[in-house]
C-alpha cells in the first residue's frame, strides 16, 4: 500500500485566468516525495506539469454529474490517506457532499470569489441556481476540514456567513518586483492594459465606454488580453465606435504586456483577489480599479496605492484616465505605495502558507 498522502485537485473547466494560474502554482509547489497528486478536469488541460503528476480528464458536461465518476476514481485508489482539493462555490458544495459526507475523506475547499458572485443574478434560472448554492454554502461549508479564501475581506465575510473559521491563503501572484525603467510622459500616446476573461464579471465594456467619451480618445491605445463569451460583443462595440483597441486571446506569456503598457485598469464587478492586478503592481504599473469586493482595498491600500472608481461608473473612469494623461506623477506616487504593500502576495509566501496547511492536515 502506498504510504504517501494522495491529493486530488479538481478544476472542472481549466482555461486561461487567475484561477488556473493559482491552482497550477499550488500543484507545482507540492512536495512529490510526500504526496501523490492527481489533477482532474472535465475539459482538456493545457498546463504542463511534472510527469509524476497524474492528469485525468472526465467525460461529463456537468460538474454535479462528474462527481459520480469521481467517487469511483477515489474509491478505486488504494492510498490510505486522501485529500480532495477544489475551488469555487459551484464545485465546493458538491465536494463536501460527495467526498466528505459520503466518502469520509478530507476536503480542502478554496474560494477565489466573494459571495457577491452568487448574488449576481441576471435571470430566473440564475436566481434559482445561485440561491440554492448560497443555501448549500451556508449549511455545508462547516463540514469541510479546511475552508480558505484568497483575501482577508473574503475570509471574514465568508466566515460570518457560514459561522465557521475561514483561513486566508493569498494567490501566489509574482516572484519578484520588476522595476520599470521608463515612466509615462504626460500628453504622450497612452497605452492602457486590461488582463481578464471576457465576461460580464470582468466588465471590460465599462473601460471601452470610458475611452469612447474621453477627450483624448485618439491618444489611447487599449490592449485587452483574455478570452471569453463576450468577445464578439466587445469587438462590435470597438468597431462601431472606432476605438483603438486590440483583443489578444490564448496568450499565456503576459510579461511583455505588463512591460510595454503605461496604465493598468481593472473593472470587475466582483472578485476574490485578482492575480493580474498584483502582477501589474509587481511591474510597477500605476493602477486604476473599480471598487469591487474583494481585494481592491487590500492590494491598493484603500486607495492610497491606486485610483478607485465606483463599479460601472465609466464617467469617473474617463476622468481618471484624462488626469493620468495630463499629470501621471500623483499616480506614480500611489504606485510606489502599492509596490511596497504587495510582498504578502508573493509566490514564495503564498505557496509556503499553502504547503504549511497541507502539512498540518
Amino acid at each position: 500500500m502506498n504510504n504517501k498522502t494522495k491529493i486530488y485537485l479538481f478544476n472542472p473547466y481549466p482555461g486561461i485566468g487567475g484561477a488556473d494560474t493559482t491552482i497550477s502554482r499550488f500543484i507545482k509547489s507540492i512536495n512529490l516525495n510526500k504526496y501523490e497528486v492527481e489533477y482532474i478536469t472535465l475539459n482538456k488541460n493545457k498546463i504542463s506539469f511534472n510527469k509524476k503528476i497524474k492528469k485525468t480528464q472526465i467525460n461529463s458536461n456537468s460538474t454535479f454529474l462528474s462527481f459520480f465518476q469521481l467517487i469511483k476514481i477515489v474509491k478505486k485508489d488504494k492510498n490510505k490517506k486522501k485529500i480532495f482539493f477544489s475551488m469555487q462555490y459551484f464545485v465546493n458544495v458538491w465536494t463536501i457532499i460527495f467526498m466528505k459526507l459520503i466518502l469520509g475523506i478530507k476536503t480542502f475547499t478554496y474560494e477565489i470569489n466573494h459571495l457577491n458572485e452568487l448574488k449576481d443574478q441576471k435571470n430566473l434560472s440564475e436566481f434559482i441556481k445561485k440561491n440554492i448554492i448560497l443555501l448549500l454554502v451556508k449549511f455545508l461549508y462547516k463540514f469541510s476540514d479546511i475552508v480558505a479564501a484568497n483575501s482577508k475581506e473574503s475570509s471574514i465575510e465568508l466566515s460570518n456567513y457560514i459561522n465557521n473559521k475561514v483561513i486566508t491563503i493569498y494567490n501566489p501572484c509574482f516572484e519578484k518586483i520588476k522595476l520599470k525603467k521608463i515612466k509615462y510622459k504626460k500628453n504622450s500616446k497612452l497605452k492602457i492594459l486590461n488582463i481578464a476573461r471576457l465576461t460580464e464579471q470582468k466588465d471590460q465594456l465599462t473601460i471601452l465606454k470610458a475611452i469612447n467619451i474621453s477627450k483624448i480618445k485618439s491618444k489611447i491605445k487599449f490592449t485587452i488580453v483574455g478570452n471569453g463569451t463576450l468577445k464578439n460583443k466587445l469587438l462590435h462595440f470597438i468597431k462601431k465606435n472606432k476605438i483603438n483597441c486590440v483583443i489578444i486571446d490564448n496568450e499565456t506569456n503576459l510579461k511583455k504586456y505588463y512591460s510595454k503598457n503605461d496604465l493598468f485598469i481593472f473593472s470587475s464587478v466582483y472578485e476574490g483577489l485578482p492575480t493580474t492586478m498584483v502582477e501589474a503592481a509587481s511591474y510597477c504599473m500605476p493602477i486604476i480599479s473599480s471598487n469591487f469586493k474583494t481585494g481592491s482595498n487590500e492590494i491598493l491600500c484603500s486607495g492610497r496605492g491606486g485610483s478607485i472608481f465606483k463599479i460601472k461608473n465609466y464617467l469617473k473612469l474617463s476622468e481618471l484616465i484624462y488626469k493620468f494623461y495630463k499629470n501621471p506623477l500623483p499616480f506614480y506616487k500611489r504606485e510606489f505605495i502599492c509596490r511596497n504593500n504587495i510582498n504578502k502576495f508573493s509566490k514564495k509566501k503564498s505557496l509556503k502558507n499553502f504547503n504549511t496547511i497541507l502539512e498540518k492536515f
